[in-house]
């Protein structure tokens, strides 16, 4: 044990990370110097499962039933205890382990008055939780017997007043295990683990912040800031899978001016038949490849939220593909993007009652080539202050509009806009999209570049938001996202291509060059919801900056607005770096003083240019 003391003494001395093994099933990870230390003394030291409470932490001993204070764990967690409280003024040690079968409550074991804020914090904790259960429910005990009843201490009170260590024990009901019927319930388990995790941090942080001289500002610095290698090798694997498909591409028609032609030929009554590229995959083969991925191995739980909730997205996206070109993909579509609610339908409803069509008769019209250069100086913009983004402008024949994937833009061969459109869509394609991509890519995920699950909605609600930021969000536009809206509606009720074309044309006033356009991508792969996202992600992205979010933290990647806490938890671990790249258009007064008008409380009508 004299040189895994000396290691301990060096890692303190210095603030360098240890994470070895002491001795048969007794592991020590200290990541650097912090006043706490969690205890776990694993009943069944061959059962992986129960010690990951403590595995994705950032200071812990793990060792077995056998150790107490009078042995060589205990000699550690005295030194470890000591020479902390030292530094600081003070540690808490927790001993964390399972009550007995049957049990349903949460025993936390404290001395009398003190830290209560600590103990308070981690009862209110465990309490939610307890509140979306059954049967359980918390019990605050003030006990000098803080550790298993069946054990000796790991640390006796003496011992604690010795090295300067408050000692809370915390006894967990095994509610997601039946040992009768040998069953382990997972999800409840990887549920309570990640609440736990915040649970344990926020008590923690109460104990630091007021016991000790330790400078902390935010609960979420006592997270691990070490990723194991297993973890990068899963995020590498997920997207090895992605890039294996372009999802966008494959689910776009490449006949779509074909269609058109042959849809005005026949009188707008029939319903076009659209083709598609061939699929380079076999989603079968895919999804077994996918599922092999051992996500569960992760002790993070942030990370594993994160790629657990990725690997549902692609096998979602998998998934639509097999089912290109069927009604079976339009439902999995709503599994994917979901449908259109009722408050949603009645705001694109208002929005093309209320908006005029424009008249663009007299408007200079910008082809794709011309477009294209206009896109193309923007990423030589950025270029200069991030030359690592390789991205370029492709225009190509077998596509409709607009579209970035993997950070390249590509652009309809017949795709033109009104000149007054033109520096919404560069701020919207390159400013966003591509611009996103290449932030996330810097990061040391690939999942911030290839897309964290639901991101579209969040990356679709920026770009508009850009639109009206540089003044490019015109009636038309607007027109066009509610029309989307009210064509997935249609989907979803059963309109064919040509009952939702008339519908939108009819009721709604839309051009039949804008109604195609709308039904055609509405209707492509058997029926897709995607596009009820644009408006759905203005609305949602408008309400986040009301409620005081902040715009540019949203840039670090393709995200979801519920992984912005996510993000901030990340960066304060020191896990995601600075993003290389900062919007152009948020350097412009005006575009600044438009978002503080949103910040304000506006209403949609009134962002249009």
């Amino acid at each position: 044990m004299d040189n895994i003391n000396s290691l301990i003494e060096d890692s303190l001395d210095t603030g360098a990370h240890l994470n070895i093994n002491i001795k048969d099933n007794s592991k020590i990870k200290i990541e650097r110097r912090l006043p706490f230390l969690l205890i776990f003394r694993n009943p069944r030291p061959n059962d992986k499962r129960i010690v990951r409470l403590v595995l994705g932490e950032s200071s812990y001993i793990i060792t077995t039933e056998e150790e107490d204070h009078t042995g060589d764990i205990g000699q550690v967690i005295r030194l470890l205890s000591k020479r902390l409280s030292k530094t600081f003024g003070a540690i808490m040690v927790m001993e964390i382990w399972m009550g007995d079968e049957g049990s349903n409550t949460f025993k936390i074991k404290t001395p009398k008055t003190k830290a209560p804020a600590t103990v308070d914090t981690l009862a209110d904790g465990l309490k939610n939780f307890c509140a979306s259960q059954r049967r359980l429910d918390v019990k605050i005990e003030q006990t000098s017997l803080r550790y298993p009843s069946k054990l000796e201490p790991i640390l006796t009170i003496e011992q604690c007043q010795e090295v300067g260590a408050f000692l809370l024990g915390l006894e967990i009901p095994p509610f997601f295990l039946n040992k009768e019927n040998n069953e382990f319930y997972y999800l409840l388990f990887r549920d309570f683990k990640t609440h736990f995790s915040k649970v344990l941090r926020k008590s923690i942080y109460e104990f630091i912040r007021v016991q000790t001289s330790f400078d902390i500002s935010n609960y979420n610095v006592l997270g691990s800031t070490s990723i194991s290698p297993k973890a990068y090798e899963i995020d590498k694997q997920l997207a090895e899978i992605q890039d294996q498909y372009q999802f966008l591409l494959l689910i776009s028609p490449i006949n779509t001016m074909e269609a058109k032609t042959q849809f005005k030929k026949n009188q707008y009554t029939t319903n076009p038949k659209f083709l598609y590229r061939l699929l380079p995959i076999d989603p079968d083969h895919l999804k077994e490849s996918l599922f092999k991925i051992d996500i569960r191995s992760i002790d993070d739980p942030t990370l594993a939220f994160l790629f657990t909730d990725k690997r549902e997205e692609i096998e979602k996206q998998i998934t639509m593909l097999k089912e290109r070109g069927t009604r079976n993909f339009m439902f999995s579509s709503i599994r994917l993007y979901s449908s259109v609610d009722k408050d949603l339908y009645e705001t694109a409803k208002f929005l093309l009652k209320e908006i005029p069509a424009e008249d663009n008769s007299a408007a200079r019209w910008v082809d794709c080539y011309e477009l294209a250069a206009k896109c193309q100086e923007e990423i030589e913009y950025y270029k200069k202050f991030y030359p690592e983004m390789d991205s370029r402008v492709e225009i190509k024949h077998d596509i409709v509009g607009m579209l970035v994937s993997k950070g390249q833009l590509y652009i309809g061969e017949s795709f033109k806009v009104p000149e007054n459109r033109v520096d919404a869509l560069v701020h919207h394609e390159i400013g966003t999209h591509v611009l996103t991509f290449f932030n996330g890519k810097a990061q040391p995920f690939k999942q911030l570049s290839t897309g964290f699950a639901d991101y579209e909605e969040l990356q679709e609600g920026i770009a508009v938001l850009a639109e009206y930021l540089v003044g490019g969000l015109t009636g038309d536009r607007l027109r066009l996202l509610a029309a989307r809206v009210v064509a997935g509606h249609t989907l979803t009720e059963g309109f064919n291509f040509e009952e939702t074309f008339h519908e939108l044309t009819q009721t709604y006033n839309l051009d039949i060059e804008s109604a195609f356009q709308v039904t055609a991508r509405i209707h492509q792969g058997g029926g897709c919801t995607k596009d009820i996202i644009y408006l759905r992600g203005l609305i949602q992205l408008i309400d986040y900056l009301k409620e005081g979010g902040e715009l540019e933290p949203l840039f670090v990647g393709k995200i979801a607005l519920k992984h912005v806490p996510l993000m901030e938890e990340l960066k304060l671990r020191g896990i995601l770096k600075p993003s290389p790249l900062f919007p152009r258009f948020l350097l412009d007064e005006k575009a600044l003083e438009r978002l503080e008008r949103i910040k304000d409380g506006v209403s949609l009508l009134t962002l249009i240019s």
